[in-house]
């Protein structure tokens, strides 16, 4: 069983959870994602990525934003309680190499596998523009997470409350 280190509402419907997974989190590498089950019995599986890993902890981080069952099941999941069933790390790593300069762009829940992407760009050397945004400023993630890593950062809102329009 898998318990659950850490839980964050990011947003209304986003929330970031630190899963006890510590051969995942020695094993993934950027681009990578997880598939776990919430009710061992009847749920289905979802695949989530990798958001970010900690050896020292043996952690991974998730994120995911509230869109049907299961995701809503996890999401009423407290510190404390256990993942039944989670399998990872799969799927094929985003190729990483020193570029020179990478423009990393996400916008909503999608910069949460940015995330481990732009990080890895970075620790390869190169210089990291990073372009994130949302429809409004509440729906910004990760911030100061894609801001550490940047070189060069930029921020937009579809409605113009924060950041760039």
């Amino acid at each position: 069983m898998n318990k659950i280190l850490f839980k964050k509402q990011l947003s209304n419907d986003v929330f970031q959870m630190r899963l006890h997974a510590p051969l995942i989190a020695e094993e993934r590498q950027a681009g990578q994602f997880i598939i776990l089950q919430v009710d061992e019995d009847y749920g289905e599986r979802i695949p989530l990525t990798i958001a970010d890993a900690s050896l020292e902890e043996g952690s991974i981080t998730i994120i995911f934003q509230v869109v049907g069952k299961t995701t809503k099941q996890l999401s009423l999941l407290n510190v404390g309680d256990e993942i039944p069933a989670l399998v990872g790390p799969l799927g094929k790593p985003t190729h990483i190499e020193n570029f020179g300069t990478v423009v990393c762009v996400g916008g909503g829940i999608g910069v949460a596998p940015l995330h481990p992407i732009a990080q890895s760009l970075k620790k390869a050397g190169n210089h990291v523009i990073t372009i994130i945004g949302a429809r409004n400023k509440d729906l910004i993630i990760l911030e100061d997470e894609m801001k550490n890593i940047a070189d060069e950062f930029i921020v937009c809102t579809d409605n113009g409350s924060y950041g760039r329009k």
